[in-house]
């Protein structure tokens, strides 16, 4: 079975956004701006019987039938008419959308398209959130410590397997619902719970050995307070806090030629895990990571590559979206509040009116890079304008439409009447102050739930970016409030962590009985522990580990993490390339690095056991880690199955499975299954293309500067010119005899599917002919000019050896000929097995080929290890 069964699954860079919040940040604003004007009841317009203005009228549609298919943005109406693909149908007419926008619709729709917005008109009794008093919300209240006095007067009893009033309020909880506490889980579970939570890699067998034989009274006390000092929580912590930072490499989609890295990225990242090890106050990180350039100038500490935490986002075409993105991450990461909600009209839910949403933009709006960005202390960040600018509201969220001045200040619905606007330069540091205030009812909350929800596996309250009026207070309440309140005394990180890991919510076993499990599903009343697995991160790192291939340097830039060997740096410092995140982070379900991530989802799909199975990585993992146990040459077959065991599950096998293993070890070796690198199945070069036919396929010779073409010498003279094939597209030669190619070889028999984009951007020139050929047939063939569209899904039938020809021929004249083209394959095999191929991802110059490594039976017997349930599971 090939490498490319692990079919990179393609999700939408979108995928850890909240369905509604999606919509009412991205989906509706894009509406209102490019569609509001013909299509809707307000604008008094509704052309082609087409409404766009709420979700009844959309499903309804027009003459065409309804405008979304949810679920299937392919099928749908508006996708075809944004996409520019049938004639007469192109919407809006005066100018198509971007390529960003298009990716917005089209990933909405096939999420389901969440949309609140309804034809009725609102009830008279409802009330405007702007209205509604502030202090009616459970969130919107400073928090407050709970005194033991409290307790005793609400009689609540201490539990005798208590560690904190936490436990005690669990207790009554739980008495009232008619369940048990959890008893305290075995010492085995609980240091593979601390260190998977504390460092992401698992304990050694002697270890956990040691722990389970230390009788002294402290010995967890003593483990917690080890593993929180050591640099290696910061490194886990550090991952949690770049999900909420939507930390990536690369600033995303750009035009052509534009660099994509982001320079020093790697520092913002480094100065994280730095703030975590030192303990660094949550409140001064907060101060650095909005106001750097105010707190540290001169970098002399490196906290102005703190900034990062505004900088490190995505870089969006429109300078307004770039300056969105910053207010989400600020407003939902620090405070969880979907300020973002208000850009085109008044928050629906929470009393945020869109001058709040102005006031922040207006902020960030004056802060810009500094003009020497090579002089500058960090590359990471920001400065105020030497002019300060003014910032109107944009009525309806449209630039062109201006409202009332909207000051630099604070959100109103927490701002007392008699504060004036802020004052100091852009304002940035005024607002990290008053974020951190010690009246800031929200801040300390948010923090503390998302360190509770690292620690246990399940957030206090479940949105964890959102604190609005629609999310309930826990179940709880006083322990997220005691929590919060004791938090905003001492803000350490370490402090608050060390609380938690010490008590017995934390320290309880995973096992329920059926009724405790009927009675309270979500564990609201945390009577039990959660039941984990292994994220992305610490399933990679604790593969290393087992091989014992893991390089523990601390800091340090990234590296790619992808290639058919391993790669030994931990999981934490890989590339993040946010245009192209490959496709193995997305099937474990790493965080998008396109939008703030409040969580991460868990999903079980044969992507994630086909890579643990199949990819050459894994093979030389399982072959490192057997060699590592034979290392002892005077241990017999079960003695290497034993050290294997204690190696990989930090145990010893039972009986029968010694027995089973070692029968396994001893039986014939069969032979080996063949793993093709996904390079190998691609070969680019130059052909002659006339009268639909392809000839005279001559391969590339060089590989220069990321790219393939005739010589180092560019462009080289005569008919090839600037034919030239790149990872994202190229530019073909002169003429029929010198027309480009890329094509991909079948290794199967079946049927292959072929989807992807095509573009000749430049307004310039004649435009690019694209054919595709499937097994020597044309099955795409149109003149690209000028544009950027997705090419129909093409299928068809294929033997082993035969090709998928991608072609790019200049038409009749040579000038502004480059051009975009990314493609996606999946073939099927006749035994249902599925290869898949991605043009970009796959894309490479020369390299050395690598074998996939024979695994002897012992090495075979470390890869099953690698894939039970027991390693990639906590508990």
């Amino acid at each position: 079975m090939s490498a490319g069964l692990v079919a990179l699954l393609i999700l939408p860079v979108w995928a850890c956004a909240d369905d509604t919040d999606f919509f009412e940040a991205k989906v509706r604003p894009l509406l209102i701006e490019r569609c509001y004007e013909c299509h809707s009841v307000e604008s008094g317009e509704s052309m082609g019987d087409y409404r766009l203005d709420s979700a009844p009228a959309m499903h309804a549609g027009g003459s065409r039938g309804a405008s979304i298919v949810p679920g299937d943005a392919d099928a749908s109406v508006l996708v075809r008419a944004i996409s520019y693909s049938e004639p007469g149908l192109e919407m809006p007419p005066d100018e198509k959308l971007s390529d960003d926008e298009i990716e917005i619709l089209k990933h909405w729709i096939d999420s389901g398209a969440p949309d609140p917005r309804t034809d009725e008109d609102p009830p008279e009794e409802s009330v405007s959130p702007l209205s509604r008093d502030v202090k009616s919300h459970w969130a919107f209240v400073p928090p407050n410590r709970v005194s033991g006095t409290e307790l005793r007067d609400n009689n609540v009893e201490v539990h005798p397997s208590s560690r904190d009033l936490m436990d005690d309020l669990s207790a009554k909880y739980a008495s009232e619902l008619g369940i048990p506490v959890g008893e305290i889980a075995d010492r085995d579970t609980l240091l593979r719970r601390l260190h998977f939570d504390l460092s992401g890699l698992p304990p050694t067998y002697d270890e956990l050995k040691s722990f389970r034989e230390d009788r002294r009274p402290d010995a967890f006390q003593r483990r917690v307070n080890r593993m929180v000092a050591d640099p290696r929580m910061s490194e886990r912590m550090g991952r949690h806090w770049l999900d909420v930072a939507r930390y990536a490499d690369t600033i995303g989609y750009t035009t052509a030629g534009k660099e994509r890295t982001i320079k020093g990225s790697h520092r913002y990242r480094d100065w994280v895990l730095k703030a975590f090890a030192e303990d660094m106050p949550f409140d001064e990180m907060v101060r650095h990571q909005l106001a750097g350039d105010r707190t540290d100038p001169e970098n002399e500490n490196g906290n102005a590559d703190a900034m990062g935490f505004i900088t490190i986002g995505r870089k969006f075409l429109s300078n307004d979206d770039t300056l969105d993105d910053r207010i989400d991450v600020i407003t939902r990461g620090l405070l969880g509040l979907t300020v973002s909600c208000a850009r085109c009209h008044d928050h629906k839910f929470d009393p945020i009116p869109t001058v709040d949403y102005y006031s922040l933009y207006n902020v960030l709006n004056n802060s810009v890079p500094p003009e020497d960005l090579d002089a500058a202390a960090s590359p990471l960040m920001l400065v105020d304008r030497d002019k300060l600018r003014r910032q109107q509201v944009y009525i309806r969220g449209q630039r062109g439409n201006r409202g009332d001045d909207a000051p630099r200040q604070y959100l109103t619905a927490f701002r007392r009447s008699e504060e004036i606007p802020f004052e100091n330069g852009s304002g940035r540091l005024d607002l990290a102050e008053k974020i951190v205030a010690d009246d800031n009812p929200l801040t300390a909350r948010v923090y503390v739930n998302r360190v509770w929800g690292h620690l246990t596996g399940r957030p206090l309250v479940d949105s964890p970016s959102d604190f609005g009026f629609r999310t309930a207070a826990p179940a709880i309440p006083e322990t997220l409030d005691d929590l919060a309140a004791d938090f905003q005394t001492h803000w350490s990180t370490q402090r608050l962590m060390r609380r938690i890991l010490m008590t017995r919510i934390y320290q309880q076993s995973s096992n329920a009985d059926a009724d405790s499990l009927s009675l309270d599903p979500n564990n609201t009343a945390l009577a039990r522990a959660e039941r984990r697995r292994r994220d992305f991160e610490s399933l990679r790192d604790s593969i290393l580990v087992g091989a014992g291939q893991i390089d523990c340097q601390y800091g340090g830039e990234s590296v790619e993490i992808t290639s058919p060997t391993i790669t030994p740096r931990r999981t934490l410092y890989a590339m993040i390339n946010r245009q192209n995140l490959p496709g193995l982070f997305r099937t474990f379900d790493f965080a998008s690095p396109d939008m703030h991530s409040p969580e991460r989802y868990q999903t079980t799909v044969p992507q994630q056991a086909l890579f643990l199975m199949n990819h050459s990585q894994l093979s030389s993992a399982a072959l490192a880690a057997a060699n590592q146990v034979k290392q002892d040459r005077t241990a017999d077959v079960g003695q290497q199955v034993t050290m294997l065991f204690r190696r990989l599950l930090q145990r010893e096998p039972s009986e029968s499975e010694l027995d089973a293993a070692v029968a396994f070890v001893q039986s014939d070796v069969l032979p080996p299954l063949v793993n093709a690198d996904p390079r190998e199945l691609w070969s680019y070069g130059t052909a002659k293309w006339e009268n639909k036919q392809l000839s005279e396929f001559t391969p590339f010779p060089v590989f220069d500067k990321n790219g393939w073409q005739i010589e180092t010498k560019y462009p080289s003279p005569g008919a090839f010119t600037y034919a030239r094939l790149t990872n994202e597209g190229g530019h073909p030669g002169h003429g029929d005899n010198a027309a480009v190619v890329r094509r991909w070889k079948s290794p199967v028999d079946g049927v292959v599917k072929v989807i992807g984009m095509v573009g000749h951007r430049a307004k310039q020139g004649d435009g690019i002919q694209a054919v595709i050929r499937i097994a020597g047939e044309v099955v795409f063939d149109e003149k690209q000019f000028s544009s950027n569209r997705p090419l129909p899904a093409k299928k068809r039938k294929i033997r082993k050896g035969e090709f998928v020809e991608f072609i790019a021929h200049s038409g009749p004249t040579l000038s502004h000929d480059s051009f975009f083209w990314r493609s996606k394959i999946s073939a099927t095999a006749d035994d249902g097995s599925v290869v898949e191929a991605n043009s970009v991802d796959d894309f490479s110059g020369p390299f050395q080929k690598t074998e996939t490594p024979q695994l002897d039976r012992l090495a075979q017997l470390a890869q099953v290890l690698f894939l039970t349930n027991e390693f990639a599971f906590v508990d």
